[in-house]
């Protein structure tokens, strides 16, 4: 090692420079910082040929203006200190007796304490201290012998353990039965808890070391699930990436499962056929790259507590994503116009379609929802509410095609349409395949009147319903949020919402399937998590739902589209408000907030009114995070509070994991709330439609 050391010289009027060609290491003694001792430690013979050579040198006076006194170097020795460490008795808190030491408990009869090993000295020694084992009386009855002594006392054995009594029924006064035969010798009983009929009491049963013990299994209630397991979409398994297989109850992970990737299964052990199985593909940043699920209920129980999982299709995690195509195309293949533009969460994030017409927004957790805009030369503009999780699709209409449209309307209907148009256009499918028969109307806006296609795309005034294309239409549509529903013979057939905007034409595609499931439902105080009845108006559900304790079961199509429920608490305590659920959600979770807690924290933060506004309040579980409203950049952050899991505020301006926020005097409008996870940075968007002096309760879990 080479170190160059400088020093003024008044002889030569400047820098001389001292060359060092060893490499310098300062000895000290036990006193010194560790890391000197480490290196006195291990080098005993270093070289301080250096040191020596500087203690040669004459010291040299700098050229100052005064006299000042000569510099001297001198290494400084320390002297050397000694540690020692002596054992001291630990002091035991005072109780009402005092245990001995293992050395003043020895008697006369104890010698064969001192034949034992320093490591079982230590552990008598312990003992000793917290339980005063030495000085205990060991010649009671241990817990086996009280045991056998009671069932002795009681006919079932007589005193060399023989069984002299057969099985009690069930219908007998006792609680206690006995598994055996006349004579049979009890080496090594075991006593095991078994269900009674009788619910105010329980039933056991004592059994013989020769009958066979349960296993691990049958006693806890555990079924292994067992399926194939597939990586599809693109995605691989590298050194830098690891499968989680975990059961999903409501939120909360449960057991852990495994992987073999040589025989491409997993199996797991469920406690509870309740809840989803969740498999993901993680990196070693921990993002997930891709995930593939099934849900418990579909699973038919098997023999001997074994059940055969259906196969996991782990996919590319969900993000939003749209193919969009022209109306004039007829292929399903086509792809966009030229020049296609999307753009996601209010022009946040605005793409260029690819040229398979594919646009995609990426890092957006599972379940959000946006509101899509596509626009393109010579069409109208579509705006399209999606959820991630899915490829959506989305038709771009040209300007003619539109005209024509009007023209037709115009002349059948005898009215003019002359102004900008705002329409909703859209198709009814289930499963995929139009569907005839079909009444739609619009609940937001009831006065206006569907345009029905018939078999040659032509509007006819003489359709109600659906034909089998499954078309349909509404023209000059007021703008804002609206909600379409679709009827037949008096029942749900399905609903979608839309936004409508000027000159624009909102993607109105009515789904349904056949596939139903039964999901969880559970309103609950916000902060202490009591159940609390209330009344539920969901859109999937043709009546209102009544629960009465807090919780309830509906059936669900397994579709995943954005829906919107009223709830009307039990009580003035609590708010009633809008809130967002999905149709392939797992569970539905209703947190209900009061009016005392929203009225403090307005009072406390000294938050005026606005004319025509609304309340947005935001759970977030997973994560900290910030949180804003899209395309409102001069929105005041004096109205947005967060608050922790127990409802108090914080005052650092930001979300804390398990806590959520609230927006004060958010703007009469449809919104998309957006949350910032702080770790992951992913996009938890939701779009909720605000109106004056009204309540949005969002739960933004993935």
């Amino acid at each position: 090692m080479l170190a160059i050391c400088f020093a003024w010289s008044s002889q030569l009027g400047g820098l001389k420079y001292i060359p060092i060609y060893e490499g310098l290491t300062i000895r000290a003694q036990k006193s010194s910082p560790p890391h000197v001792a480490f290196e006195e430690t291990i080098r005993t013979n270093s070289n301080f040929s250096e040191w020596q050579h500087f203690e040669t040198m004459m010291p040299v006076a700098l050229g100052v203006e005064k006299k000042s006194p000569a510099l001297f170097a001198q290494r400084v020795v320390l002297a050397e200190m000694t540690i020692q460490k002596q054992v001291e008795p630990v002091a035991m808190a005072s109780t009402s007796y005092e245990p001995m030491p293992v050395g003043a408990a020895m008697g006369a009869n104890d010698a064969w304490m001192s034949e034992l090993s320093n490591a079982q000295k230590n552990r008598l020694q312990a003992a000793q201290m917290k339980n005063d084992v030495l000085n205990q009386n060991w010649s009671e009855p241990s817990f086996g012998e009280t045991a056998l002594a009671a069932l002795e006392k009681s006919g079932a054995i007589n005193s060399s353990g023989q069984i002299i009594q057969q099985n009690r029924t069930s219908n007998s006064s006792s609680n206690v039965k006995v598994s055996g035969t006349q004579g049979q010798q009890v080496d090594q009983p075991r006593v095991s808890r078994a269900p009674t009929n009788d619910e105010s009491g329980s039933e056991y049963s004592f059994a013989g070391p020769g009958s066979p013990a349960p296993s691990a299994a049958q006693a806890e209630g555990v079924r292994r699930i067992v399926g194939p397991i597939e990586i599809t979409g693109g995605l691989a398994v590298t050194n830098e990436h690891h499968i989680e297989v975990r059961r999903n109850d409501e939120g909360v992970l449960k057991e852990l499962g495994r992987v073999d990737l040589q025989k491409g299964t997993y199996n797991i052990d469920v406690e509870q056929t309740s809840g989803t199985v969740v498999a993901r593909l993680v990196n070693k940043d921990g993002k997930t790259m891709g995930e593939g699920s099934f849900r418990l209920n579909r699973l038919v129980p098997g023999s001997l507590n074994y059940v055969a999982g259906p196969k996991i299709k782990i996919e590319p995690h969900p993000d939003y994503s749209v193919a969009v195509l022209s109306a004039y195309n007829s292929k399903a293949n086509d792809v966009a116009p030229m020049q296609t533009r999307v753009t996601f969460v209010k022009g946040v994030s605005d793409v260029k379609v690819n040229r398979d017409g594919i646009a995609s927004m990426e890092n957006v957790t599972r379940g959000s929802s946006t509101v899509m805009r596509a626009a393109a030369p010579k069409h109208l503009e579509t705006t399209n509410i999606i959820v991630s999780g899915k490829e959506s699709r989305s038709t771009l209409y040209p300007e003619a095609m539109v005209s024509a449209l009007l023209d037709i309307m115009a002349s059948q209907r005898q009215e003019s349409y002359d102004e900008a148009p705002s329409l909703i256009w859209g198709k009814v499918t289930q499963d995929g395949k139009p569907v005839a028969g079909i009444d739609v109307i619009v609940e937001t806006a009831p006065d206006l009147k569907p345009v029905y296609f018939n078999q040659f795309m032509i509007p006819d005034p003489k359709l109600t319903k659906t034909s089998e294309n499954g078309l349909y239409a509404f023209v000059q549509v007021p703008t804002g949020f609206h909600s379409l529903l679709a009827t037949r013979s008096d029942s749900i057939f399905g609903y979608v919402n839309v936004v409508s905007e000027e000159g624009a034409i909102a993607q109105g595609d009515l789904d349904a399937t056949m596939k139903v499931e039964s999901v969880p439902l559970r309103v609950y105080d916000a902060f202490n998590g009591n159940p609390t009845a209330a009344t539920v108006t969901m859109q999937s559900l043709t009546d209102e739902l009544h629960v009465a304790e807090g919780v309830a079961t509906v059936s669900l199509q397994n579709i995943n589209r954005m829906g919107l429920m009223r709830v009307h608490p039990q009580g003035a305590d609590y708010i009633p408000a809008r809130y967002l659920y999905n149709d392939n959600d797992e569970f539905i979770h209703i947190p209900l907030v009061r009016w005392d807690w929203l009225r403090a924290i307005k009072a406390l933060l000294k938050i005026s009114d606005t004319p025509s506004s609304g309340l947005v309040v935001g759970f977030v579980p997973d994560e900290d995070f910030e949180v804003f409203l899209a395309g409102y950049d001069n929105f005041n952050p004096q109205d947005i509070v967060y608050f922790d899991m127990q409802g108090r505020v914080l005052q650092n301006r930001k979300g804390a994991a398990g806590g959520g926020f609230i927006i004060y005097n958010a703007p009469q409008d449809t919104h998309e709330v957006v949350v910032m996870g702080a770790r992951t940075q992913k996009v938890y968007s939701r779009v909720v439609p605000v109106d004056a002096n009204s309540l949005s309760v969002l739960n933004f879990r993935e």
